[in-house]
């Protein structure tokens, strides 16, 4: 994939350090550990016209055709706590960062009711001592967010049902009285209405970056995140199959999963296109956590990744949250509806008729992107 370097926004921001080409030479990665981090590492020759050239440790060289090196810089919580104001001092001047990624997130989004300071420090306070720091230094901030932001449902009116998730449908008519309404996927001007104590952090930490950097800071939400790294529903669902007769799962929440080494591929074209803004991205369609479950397991027998099939059973979340209940353990309330439109950014990164080709996985179903991913494990 080819991506021409051109500046996506006026430039208002702070100019970093950037090659002839608009290449930042430092990106430093936050929360290595995370599945995230491990995909924008995996992904990055393939973006644009970079080429990878070699990997160690915590760092990895990409040159570009300018022949000036964009280094990447991996860093754990241990290496970067973003809640340490001198730490992030003292690892800016050493890096000398033009692009921060923050992937270093409080992600026990049951947990966070019982733990919501942490929570908060983690998911709010960390992103504004980054944005402050960048602020200072005159890098640039992308920060990862979540569908969780949202709690009710964005509505349009059934003859706009049919709008594909990459556009974005017009707004809902009020004039018919018995007009049936169905949900559609969020927008980024759509109001944010968190139901827990994760997405509230979430949605203050958007909150506070954009406070400090203003039309400079650069947000990404995303929607049910799932990849060969790390714990993540996929990854779950497999090992539960192979080992429980049988597996009950959620059949009334609609989201849409989305592959980490396609959303890796979407960042790296957000950094060096140097786009400013808030975005949403998550792959086409949209299905419930019981679909989700029932797909993977047909894709993995198909590739034999499983052998035998169990029942799947779908439970309501009120049913699922009395079960937990019962075992002491109290769920988050979590957004029955939260499938994000993408139309805004894919429209902010097409810069020729290449990126609207439907074969690039970036924009194709979500079962498409799990199928990519399921090979890899193949």
């Amino acid at each position: 994939m080819k991506i021409v370097v051109t500046e996506a926004m006026p430039t208002q921001c702070a100019e970093a350090s950037t090659t002839e080409a608009n290449i930042p030479q430092v990106v430093l990665i936050t929360g290595a550990k995370s599945q995230l981090a491990e995909a924008l590492l995996r992904v990055a020759a393939d973006i644009g016209e970079l080429a990878l050239n070699s990997i160690a440790n915590t760092s990895t060289n990409i040159s570009a055709n300018t022949g000036a090196p964009l280094k990447l810089y991996a860093l754990s919580r241990s290496q970067l706590d973003i809640t340490d104001a001198a730490n992030i001092a003292a690892v800016f001047a050493q890096y000398r960062p033009s692009w921060v990624i923050n992937c270093a997130a409080y992600n026990a989004v049951d947990a966070a009711e019982h733990d919501a300071i942490e929570a908060h420090r983690i998911n709010a306070l960390g992103p504004e001592l980054l944005a402050q720091q960048c602020l200072l230094s005159g890098a640039r901030l992308l920060h990862v967010s979540s569908d969780y932001v949202f709690g009710g449902q964005a509505v349009c009116d059934a003859r706009e049902s049919g709008v594909e998730q990459h556009q974005n449908p017009d707004s809902a008519s009020n004039s018919n009285p018995n007009q049936v309404h169905l949900p559609r996927p969020f927008v980024e001007l759509d109001a944010p209405e968190p139901l827990s104590a994760y997405g509230t952090s979430k949605l203050l930490g958007e909150q506070r970056v954009v406070a400090v950097l203003g039309d400079c800071a650069t947000i990404v939400r995303t929607s049910w995140l799932y990849g060969q790294d790390g714990h993540n529903f996929v990854n779950t669902m497999l090992n539960l199959m192979r080992t429980q007769p049988s597996l009950q799962v959620i059949a009334d929440q609609i989201g849409c999963p989305t592959w980490s080494d396609a959303l890796a591929k979407v960042i790296w074209q957000l950094v060096v296109q140097q786009c400013s803004g808030v975005f949403h991205y998550s792959a086409q369609g949209q299905c419930s956590w019981y679909e989700f479950a029932c797909e993977i397991q047909r894709q993995s027998i198909a590739l034999h990744l499983l052998s035998l099939p169990v029942g799947i059973l779908p439970i309501t979340s009120a049913d699922y949250a009395k079960q937990a209940l019962n075992r002491g353990i109290s769920l988050a309330k979590r957004p029955s509806y939260s499938v994000l439109n993408s139309g805004k950014l894919r429209s902010t990164l097409v810069t020729h008729n290449a990126l609207l080709m439907p074969e690039l996985i970036e924009w194709q179903d979500w079962r498409q992107q799990l199928n990519c991913m399921l090979r890899q494990l193949s």
